[in-house]
């Protein structure tokens, strides 16, 4: 899947994850970035403004940030006249969430997080984004949501397109 996407020049594609549960309070942090043409053109990073109950929960409330964002982007482009032809994909690397958000039933595992981030259903059964697997390792939003050593750090920033390898 991943290089369909590359080879469409015009279209954007996204990584969302989160940190769960930081130690200085407990909030867990969000992060997505979204990239096209080999850079990044957004990126976000932000303590959640809820408490996660679980790993899980917590990339979930971080896809359900980086849907709208991909939702608002798509509009954008849409007025700017570079209709997103295909789906938005957004990589994810907890295999429970991806599962959860391509099943349109109810999961025990989210019956208690809000109503409000569950638009990401929504936007998977509406055809706007898919949901996809990434490896831990290439999972780029990384350096937006937990300090990493320094040469995974340099490979993220590079892949974001915001410095040389």
């Amino acid at each position: 899947m991943y290089h369909n996407i590359l080879d469409h020049p015009n279209q954007f594609f996204g990584y969302a994850d989160a940190s769960f549960a930081d130690t200085d309070n407990l909030k867990s942090t969000t992060g997505y970035v979204f990239k096209m043409s080999g850079g990044a053109i957004t990126w976000y990073s932000k303590k959640q403004s809820v408490m996660a109950l679980s790993t899980m929960e917590a990339e979930y409330i971080a896809l359900s940030e980086a849907t709208r964002e991909a939702q608002w982007s798509r509009n954008l482009f849409g007025e700017l006249s570079f209709a997103q032809k295909l789906l938005t994909t957004i990589f994810g690397d907890n295999e429970g969430l991806i599962a959860i958000s391509k099943n349109p039933q109810f999961h025990k595992q989210v019956k208690h997080i809000g109503t409000q981030f569950h638009s990401v259903k929504e936007q998977v059964r509406d055809g706007v984004i898919t949901i996809e697997s990434v490896r831990s390792q290439q999972q780029t939003t990384d350096v937006l949501t937990k300090p990493l050593p320094w040469p995974k750090h340099r490979q993220h920033v590079s892949e974001m397109g915001l410095a040389a390898a």
